[in-house]
């Protein structure tokens, strides 16, 4: 394609792909993520481009090309999250869960909800930092209500049960699916192992919060307050989280 090499696929998602690329003029290579739905990269490389922050992804360019729509972002070459589950002392977990609060802080700060934090969305640089990615179902808050039950904005292993209800966006389902994502993060697992949709939103809305082993047990009470199935009794966003680690309690 105009403007860029393309190289090896890096990973597929729901409506495009994501390819490693090289510009013309032999600049550092990029993650170049593409699809056929054209409408929505404008606005993505628009909301990345205003949080300029250190833990959001940053975006290099958007455009189309042979009926395809691109962003061009920075390539995390650490990969995501997903390949640390698992594999974590107490201290590498916290320094991950300050970084993914302090990015969501930003986010929440400028009034938006990512509404897909997940393993695949919280990429590594080179250097060990994290980086969010991946704003296609990001949306103002309190936006986006009324949506059918049952209809997932997100995915459903780590989003939160009134996120999958319908109800507007708001900062704190953020908090839920980070909060999935941690206890993948310290486990290797999920907290919820249901296979099928009806199973996981059955899980997500229900069942009781798997307890943690003796390894990992300090980290029980600041699950139970991200992963509260009443998102009134839930830390309400990544501000609230980013005091509860910096000042526990």
């Amino acid at each position: 394609m105009t403007g860029y090499r393309l190289g090896g696929l890096l990973g597929r998602g729901r409506t495009g792909r994501v390819f490693l690329a090289h510009p013309a003029g032999g600049h550092e290579p990029v993650a170049l993520k593409m699809t056929r739905q054209t409408a929505g990269f404008g606005r993505e490389y628009a909301l990345a481009a205003r949080l300029a922050h250190p833990g959001v992804i940053r975006v290099l360019a958007h455009g189309e090309t042979g009926g395809e729509a691109f962003l061009a972002m920075e390539f995390a070459a650490g990969g995501h999250l997903g390949t640390l589950a698992g594999r974590v002392d107490d201290d590498q977990a916290r320094a991950i869960l300050l970084q993914a609060a302090e990015a969501l802080a930003t986010v929440h700060h400028q009034g938006w909800v990512h509404r897909d934090v997940k393993p695949a969305n919280l990429l590594l640089r080179a250097d060990g930092t994290l980086a969010l990615a991946d704003f296609g179902c990001a949306c103002p808050r309190g936006a986006g209500g009324g949506q059918p039950a049952g209809t997932v904005i997100g995915t459903p292993r780590y989003a939160a049960p009134e996120q999958s209800a319908g109800a507007p966006a708001d900062p704190a389902a953020d908090v839920y699916s980070l909060g999935a994502v941690f206890h993948e993060l310290l486990t290797g697992q999920p907290p919820f192992p249901g296979v099928t949709l009806t199973e996981l939103l059955g899980q997500h809305l229900l069942a009781p919060l798997p307890r943690l082993g003796p390894r990992h047990a300090l980290w029980q009470p600041l699950l139970d307050a991200m992963l509260a199935k009443d998102p009134g009794e839930r830390l309400s966003d990544g501000q609230a989280l980013l005091d509860a680690l910096q000042h526990p309690s």
